[in-house]
């Protein structure tokens, strides 16, 4: 994924939309209308779908969940028909192998929505739909809808068993970023990667509670082994950052320095060394996450100040796990 604020932004003002009546967990259905037109077209194309069509056919009759994936993910027909052109088979797999699989989905789906209710049992959760874009993205979410990019997060997921458990993670996860505040220009604020990480963080942390096991546990073990190198790594790279956004920089004009440091820890999956690990930010976002619900006297009051989206710099310094040179050194 590439590092764009306009992303951010127009993911925000999507966000922003009013929520709908909040649905019984019971009644939660996986809306896969997009995803079967696209799979028509592709079928009826000979897996050669023109811009023309895509636009005409697929774009142009989105859902909402598509809307949102085609606004803040990939833009153009064009892009998404560049992207069937360079791998066909990748959705050839998504329609054949993974959308019967989405489709037979709504019990998982109830059953994290019953739990995710019991957490927050005055919020609305999501809607999910299972689109098709440009391999830009598995998954999204606004107060409105939970989308399901089914290209991307089946190419990721080789076997049935890892697609379903895929499933049920953002099932989990993605719910949470609809009730937590946009990120944007102006809440990412003067710490961009703490915010990131606590955004992300929280969702897995909620994710792993509601699952009952630790999302990537591969990843989770890794880092365990490595966890105050990879603290002391992280509050580095906060200081490049926020130095860049004392500048006057933000995401899309980070200086090469500001891009790398973030880029250590999110929107690099797949894309990283041998040595590391992909979106370690998310494992340092559940870390932080975890330490302060359980320095609180009041866990349940302590998760809905982290979905609420409490100043970020209060969850890291009650959480323990703050630069030791940081809040006078503590």
């Amino acid at each position: 994924m590439q590092i764009k604020l306009p992303l951010l932004a127009a993911a925000a003002v999507v966000a922003l939309a009013s929520p709908l009546a909040a649905q019984d967990p019971l009644e939660a259905v996986i809306d896969t209308s997009d995803a079967d037109r696209f799979a028509a077209l592709f079928l009826e194309t000979e897996e050669q779908p023109s811009r023309e069509r895509i636009e005409a056919n697929y774009l142009s009759q989105a859902g909402e969940g598509l809307a949102l994936m085609q606004t803040t993910r990939f833009g153009t027909a064009e892009a998404l028909s560049d992207a069937i052109t360079r791998s066909p088979a990748t959705y050839r797999d998504a329609i054949q192998r993974c959308l019967p699989i989405a489709k037979s989905m709504e019990p998982d789906l109830r059953a994290t929505y019953l739990a995710l209710s019991g957490l927050f049992p005055d919020e609305t959760l999501p809607r999910v739909e299972v689109v098709i874009g440009a391999g830009t993205s598995a998954g999204i979410a606004s107060p409105n809808v939970q989308v399901i990019g089914l290209e991307t997060l089946c190419a990721a997921s080789p076997t049935e068993a890892e697609f379903r458990s895929a499933l049920r993670y953002f099932f989990a996860h993605e719910p949470v970023h609809s009730l937590q505040p946009p990120l944007d220009e102006t809440t990412l604020g003067n710490d961009p990667l703490l915010t990131l990480a606590l955004h992300e963080g929280v969702a897995d942390m909620i994710a792993a509670l509601v699952l009952g096991r630790i999302p990537d546990a591969e990843r989770d073990a890794w880092a365990m082994t490595r966890r105050d190198a990879l603290f002391r790594q992280f509050h580095a790279d906060r200081e490049i950052i926020r130095a860049s956004v004392a500048r006057g920089e933000t995401l899309a004009t980070f200086s090469p320095e500001a891009r790398s440091a973030l880029g250590r820890w999110f929107f690099n999956h797949n894309r990283v060394a041998k040595d590391w690990r992909s979106d370690l930010g998310y494992w340092i976002g559940r870390q932080m996450a975890l330490a302060y619900v359980d320095h609180a006297p009041d866990k349940r009051k302590a998760i809905e100040e982290l979905v609420q989206g409490i100043d970020p710099m209060t969850v890291l310094q009650a959480s323990g796990l703050s630069d030791p040179n940081e809040f006078g050194g503590q």
